[in-house]
């Protein structure tokens, strides 16, 4: 019977342990720890410190466990440049164990320098741990040490920034402008803006000017620049940098420098072209009589995209011997940029062969476009001659002539797929004729010098027909029609040649056919459409902002020189975007990221510019209010209570543990006790009479 409750007692000390075991088992799966879980250890706050330049900085900062389970054997180490003027030191590197959701101070000795020649440095934050399975893991963080009072002024910006022209073409010149903006409150000194990246075969500058200096630029102040830029004769088409360096001493005396990339455009891209076009034509007025000088004047421009080279524009008469030039008749050019004009300037006379009527001058003018597509168009003028004498002589057998003596278009510059007015004075230049029967009638007779240029009928009258007639017209006298003309969508912006027909009969009615040639210029409607989107209407400072679209030109006809920018106080590396040339129908994607830079409601604009066919510059834009704040600090309230929820848990545990063990050290003390009462009994002997004790207590409890 005592080997039996022997036996009883020693399993009963065995299953306590076992209980003891089990429960801090259970207290390990509470703390959260599974082998499916996985910490994971990342910086806190927002990763920027302020130092002081020759003192020691103690900075603390806090390595979190964002994982599900414990990081174990945690290591820090903090590295920075050995360049850089200061020296690290870290306490509590060995940060132990990091429990889930948990955190661990870590306090940095940060020496600066005296002399800091930067506004702020990148440390690099490594730590190394274990799983609770043994399995190793690292990762990194940046912390930023941003020296006191650097803030407060080093900050500049480039402002307006321009090439003109736009598009530079191989061998030509242009103008690099723009502004330096100290947008910092510290002055700048001694501050020299020049240009790097420079190939005497690409893009060079011109007479040897090199650099732009200013003593001093005070905070808000502007150092404006302009830099004459030439293009190597050979150069292909493309984007080319160009670096901007700026150096300049601080308020301390140190020498900073900064650089800015620029790309110039040489050449235009793919696809571009020349466009000429006669603008301005001055025709001559009056009536001019034999051998008397008369001069038609016009504006030769380049509505292109590249420069238009070789050109050449011929002036003749299209009734040879009637009309002949007295200057020269073949005037060339070497080169016309985009965007640029000259002035074109021809004499002609009337011969004795002339009679008095108007006569027809046509200026053919050829060029070649990106080296190699050779086009061409003509342009026509009238003026009005008169010699009595060869009308007296021909008055028998001479026939009445109708001529357009004045057209006006209203407005001048017409859009395709609108209305406007045609107002026509018909004169019948003959001194004795009367004209009578008069039908006119309008036909487009357009020249095209490539297959993908369509002619056809570009201008349809409203609400009549095209036929108009007229009953007659005195000698030397004129009438005035007005027409209401309709322009098709699809016309193509040019000029265009419409052709007035006549047909009259004179006095005896003898039948006559005629032609005048009117010009006709016709714009396209241009447009671009933008998805709609969205910006944040609040964020916090410096957290960036992704936008992203599609746009689409919608518009008849290609769109030059687009471009997307990014407008407002934000920091991004697509501030500005070329895109180049948009057919019509064609669609593109675009995406970029931003900082903003200062808070309050800072307003943000998103615009997409671009040219039409005429040079003229458009632009669609999407303007936003974005409410910027203060960053705000990681709510470390929320990891404590975690903290001290794991805090809890553990002394669950141990509050249980103890409880056990202080029931077997009653036990042992009551063993002890009895083997010092009898010496010689045995470890078992001791048991029974512990647990005749114990029976006893319950007969008498139960008594």
């Amino acid at each position: 019977m005592k080997k039996h409750n022997l036996w009883k007692r020693v399993w009963t000390c065995f299953m306590l342990l076992v209980m003891v075991s089990s429960l801090n088992t259970v207290a390990f799966a509470d703390e959260g720890w599974n082998d499916s879980a996985t910490p994971a250890l990342v910086l806190g706050g927002d990763g920027v410190y302020e130092v002081e330049a020759g003192k020691e900085n103690r900075i603390s900062f806090q390595v979190k466990n964002r994982g599900g389970a414990a990081a174990n054997n945690v290591f820090v180490e903090v590295r920075a440049s050995g360049a850089d003027p200061f020296r690290i030191s870290v306490q509590g590197s060995n940060a132990g164990t990091i429990g889930a959701n948990g955190y661990k101070d870590i306090i940095m000795t940060v020496n600066m320098e005296n002399e800091i020649p930067e506004s702020s440095y990148a440390v690099t934050v490594m730590y190394t741990y274990l799983t609770n399975g043994g399995v190793a893991m690292s990762g990194s963080d940046t912390i930023y040490l941003r020296v006191k009072g650097f803030n407060q002024g080093d900050g500049f910006a480039f402002e307006g920034m321009k090439l003109s022209p736009e598009v530079m073409s191989a061998g030509n010149s242009a103008n690099l402008t723009g502004r330096l903006v100290n947008n910092g409150s510290a002055d700048m000194y001694d501050v020299e803006v020049t240009l790097a990246n420079l190939k005497t075969n690409e893009i060079s500058l011109v007479g040897g000017f090199s650099s732009k200096h200013m003593t001093k630029i005070a905070g808000g102040g502007q150092l404006d620049f302009n830099f004459p830029l030439v293009a190597g004769g050979d150069m292909a088409a493309g984007n080319y940098p160009v670096t901007i360096v700026v150096k300049y001493k601080d308020a301390r005396g140190n020498a900073q420098e900064r650089t800015h990339d620029y790309y110039v455009n040489v050449g235009g891209v793919a696809g571009q072209r020349a466009q000429l076009e006669v603008r301005n034509m001055q025709e001559p007025s009056g009536v001019y009589g034999v051998n008397q000088n008369f001069t038609v004047q016009f504006e030769l421009y380049n509505a292109g995209q590249v420069a238009a080279k070789n050109i050449v524009v011929t002036a003749d008469a299209v009734e040879s011997g009637m009309v002949v030039p007295k200057s020269g008749s073949v005037k060339t050019l070497i080169s016309l940029e985009p965007g640029a004009s000259t002035v074109l300037s021809y004499t002609f006379a009337a011969t004795s062969a002339a009679s008095s009527r108007n006569y027809a001058i046509q200026f053919t003018t050829e060029y070649t476009s990106g080296g190699t597509t050779v086009s061409s168009f003509r342009q026509y003028a009238g003026v009005n001659i008169s010699n009595p004498e060869k009308d007296d002589d021909d008055d028998k057998g001479s026939k009445p002539k109708v001529i357009v003596s004045n057209y006006e278009c209203d407005p001048l510059i017409v859009m395709a797929g609108g209305e406007f007015d045609l107002n026509l004075t018909l004169l019948n230049t003959h001194q004795n004729k009367t004209i009578k029967n008069l039908k006119m009638f309008l036909t487009l007779a357009e020249e095209t010098s490539s297959n993908d240029e369509r002619s056809g009928n570009i201008f349809t009258p409203v609400n009549s027909s095209n036929t108009f007639y007229f009953d007659s017209i005195a000698p030397k006298s004129t009438t005035e029609k007005s027409l209401r003309l309709y322009v098709v969508p699809q016309a193509q912006p040019k000029t265009y040649t419409l052709t007035v027909n006549f047909e009259y009969e004179d006095m005896d009615g003898n039948e006559y056919t005629a032609t005048e040639l009117l010009g006709i210029n016709v714009k396209q409607i241009t447009e671009i459409q933008m998805d709609e989107f969205m910006l944040p209407e609040s964020i916090e400072l410096y957290s960036p902002i992704m936008v992203s679209f599609s746009y689409y030109n919608t518009g008849k006809v290609t769109l030059n020189n687009v471009m997307i920018r990014i407008e407002g106080d934000v920091e991004t590396d697509t501030r500005s975007t070329y895109v180049g040339n948009m057919e019509s129908g064609d669609s593109d994607y675009f995406d970029a990221m931003f900082t903003p830079m200062s808070t309050g409601e800072v307003p943000i604009s998103i615009v997409i510019s671009y040219e039409d066919s005429s040079g003229e510059q458009n632009e669609e834009r999407r303007d936003f209010i974005v409410n910027v704040m203060e960053p705000m600090m990681y709510d470390d309230w929320a990891w404590e209570d975690m903290e001290q929820a794991d805090e809890g848990m553990d002394m669950k545990t141990v509050l249980i543990s103890g409880g056990i063990l202080a029931l077997l050290a009653v036990l042992f003390a009551v063993f002890v006790k009895k083997q010092k009462e009898s010496p010689k009994n045995s470890f078992a002997e001791s048991l029974d009479d512990l647990e005749d004790e114990e029976d006893e207590d319950e007969e008498g409890m139960s008594i």
